[in-house]
């Protein structure tokens, strides 16, 4: 029970400690190019996508990474740490207008995944606003709260093929 204790706790201390959104630092095999606070990548790994993530600044533990897809259907994917309270799902704002609450879809060795379909108006408040605020709880059930800048989302965006 100690054990267990302990891991809660240092799990609870290490989603409390200061983070700073950054971009995405994933591997890049291919051409890559930065639009203020968004990196976009393509490569034989994965189609072009945009990408930014939040990350702890002592730890460098990664707390939330977001990848948009264009293609046929828009998608946003949100990247999760392991080690949260999946039953409460999660919510999104877009500079502080009505949270929107969606489930977790499925974790594993990475992380727990979530995938929004981008409608258009979405995409549209997405391009306009300046900030996604994102909220989900950890094991402790201590909110967590990763900000993502939408600051050079719609430049990314329409970089996009």
């Amino acid at each position: 029970m100690k054990y267990l204790s302990a891991r809660l706790f240092l799990a609870f201390f290490l989603l409390l400690a200061p983070v700073q959104s950054v971009h995405a630092q994933e591997q890049i095999a291919g051409d890559a190019a930065v639009f203020d606070d968004w990196r976009v990548a393509c490569d034989q790994a994965q189609p072009c996508r945009m990408a930014q993530s939040v990350v702890q600044v002592a730890s460098k533990r990664l707390i939330l990474q977001v990848k948009v897809f264009k293609g046929d259907e828009p998608t946003m994917l949100l990247s999760f740490p392991l080690g949260i309270l999946l039953n409460t799902g999660w919510q999104y704002q877009i500079d502080g207008r009505s949270p929107t609450l969606r489930p977790f879809e499925i974790c594993n060795a990475d992380g727990c995944h979530a995938g929004i379909k981008l409608s258009q108006s979405l995409l549209a408040a997405l391009k306009r606003g300046r900030t996604l605020s994102v909220t989900f709880f950890d094991a402790g059930r201590t909110k967590v709260n990763p900000q993502i800048s939408l600051i050079g989302f719609t430049k990314a965006y329409e970089s996009l093929p």
